[in-house]
């Protein structure tokens, strides 16, 4: 075996091992947060105050979380299924939208318009008084 062919056997080996190790830890959604499914919200708290305004929401536990302008609060996956992009909600249209590609889910997180092709996951709310639980 020649230099060049040592050499080029080499490359692919070390290729196929970065593909090998990458299928378990690779994504295209980078550090987007696994939703959680089962947590309250406190509603007086300062990090949940956009909650308290009609067409408000915040993300966490991996879920955005909104109130319609309708006053019934949603929740959804927060990460695209498109590409792990983090959606944003738009109250005027009751809908989740992914600034990214464009994808348009509805406010139970069906999609609407692709490129994505499958649906957010949506949770439960459960309102009592100030705490808003978010549950599967």
């Amino acid at each position: 075996m020649d230099r060049k062919q040592f050499l080029s056997e080499m490359g692919l080996g070390a290729a196929g091992l970065f593909v090998i190790s990458c299928l378990g830890s690779c994504s295209k959604s980078g550090s987007t947060p696994v939703a959680s499914s089962d947590f309250t919200i406190d509603l007086n708290a300062a990090s949940s105050l956009a909650l308290k305004s009609l067409g408000g929401y915040i993300y966490t536990n991996g879920i955005i979380v909104a109130q319609t302008l309708a006053g019934k609060y949603i929740a959804v996956s927060q990460a695209c299924t498109h590409e792990g992009v983090t959606v944003t909600y738009d109250s005027t249209g009751d809908r989740f939208y992914c600034p990214a590609h464009g994808s348009v889910f509805n406010d139970s997180g069906v999609v609407v318009n692709g490129p994505a092709n499958s649906n957010l996951r949506e949770f439960n709310t459960m309102l009592t008084g100030s705490s808003l639980r978010v549950y599967a």
